[in-house]
């Protein structure tokens, strides 16, 4: 017992005098430090509506004009032919489009030949019935009061001079009381104030997944070293096995611990559980790997061999890991490939 912890003291020393770890170290608390201090991105959410107005009439370019400076998820703005509206569709600075025809507002009272508004959307347009509903609100008021107009004057019945005046305060007071016709518009301190905040995504979790298997590999390197040394020639196989255990495994502790630390500083979600069966798991995949690079029957040293193959795989470990970016969702074979490479599943 005494041997085994003696073993164990001078192996974590020993990974206690590799600067890599504190390498891993500093990194992973920056990261978690950066990921707090990171300010808050925010980006308001709107939908892009174009509006191609060729009626010159005044109370059409008034609601139009209502329409542009509105705050909603609508943001609607006017262009100056149907060239660019199209233009705009096409390239997705506008989500849905309207036309409003010439003599939209002179021809509304006519119950035929009602002049129409054009609706051009894209597979890709976003509730353009409701930008719909938010054209009609502002163009129904002008519209109705036209139409009772013209029906009070069809009937030949005589009127005062003045009794538009009059007509038109009796309809606004009737909007105002929802009586007539209730209007709903998205135009509201709800619809707004709809803005996302959100940091830039630091991937801590990730890295930390990284640094355990790359101090991992570095432990089996120290195995590999010390066999090329000679270190363990009088230990029985029992011995051998515990060390090229031991050395991972003494690498890789700092690491978890730093990594939670981390964790915990970030506010990054974890389970504990998973992290000590993934740190479990490298431990034995890099044994493994020591072990059976020690056994090949070559004379070079074995330690050199694997410190020149280590870079690259531990770039490929990185890249393929999901550490920056999943490749693994491009295609099948991508997500094949990265299931080699033990961070992907961290």
């Amino acid at each position: 017992m005494r041997l085994f912890f003696n073993r164990l003291y001078l192996s974590s020393k020993r990974s206690f005098m590799n600067p890599y770890i504190y390498g891993m170290a500093f990194i992973l608390i920056a990261l978690a430090v950066v990921s707090v201090a990171m300010p808050s991105h925010k980006s308001s959410a709107y939908i892009p509506v174009a509006v191609l107005n060729l009626d010159d009439n005044e109370d059409t370019e008034e609601a139009v004009e209502e329409l542009c400076e509105m705050g909603s998820i609508f943001d609607f703005y006017e262009v100056d032919s149907e060239a660019q509206m199209y233009s705009d569709l096409a390239t997705g600075k506008a989500n849905t489009g309207f036309i409003l025809p010439e003599d939209l507002m002179d021809k509304s009272g006519q119950m035929r030949h009602m002049p129409e508004i054009t609706v051009i959307t894209t597979p890709s347009s976003t509730l353009p019935f409701m930008s719909s509903e938010e054209i009609f609100m502002k163009l129904f008021p002008r519209f109705a009061l036209r139409v009772m107009q013209r029906t009070i004057d069809s009937t030949g019945v005589v009127m005062p001079s003045d009794y538009i005046h009059g007509l038109s305060e009796v309809f606004d007071m009737y909007l105002e009381g929802n009586s007539i016709y209730r209007l709903e518009s998205l135009e509201s301190i709800e619809y707004n104030e709809i803005t996302t905040s959100q940091k830039i995504a630091i991937p801590v979790y990730k890295f930390a997944g990284f640094f355990l298997w790359m101090a991992a590999l570095l432990g089996a390197l120290s195995y590999l070293n010390d066999c090329d040394n000679k270190l363990y020639m009088r230990m029985s196989k029992g011995g051998r096995f515990f060390m090229g255990l031991i050395l991972p495994a003494a690498h890789v502790i700092p690491v978890v611990v730093i990594s939670l630390i981390s964790f915990i500083i970030c506010g990054a979600e974890f389970s504990v559980v998973h992290v000590l069966v993934y740190s479990i798991v490298s431990i034995l995949l890099a044994f493994l790997i020591a072990s059976v690079v020690a056994a090949l029957p070559m004379h070079a040293r074995r330690s050199s061999i694997f410190a020149a193959v280590l870079p690259t795989y531990l770039i490929l470990s990185f890249l393929f890991g999901g550490v920056l970016m999943n490749l693994s969702v491009y295609s099948p074979v991508l997500r094949t490939v990265s299931m080699l490479f033990p961070p992907y599943f961290f």
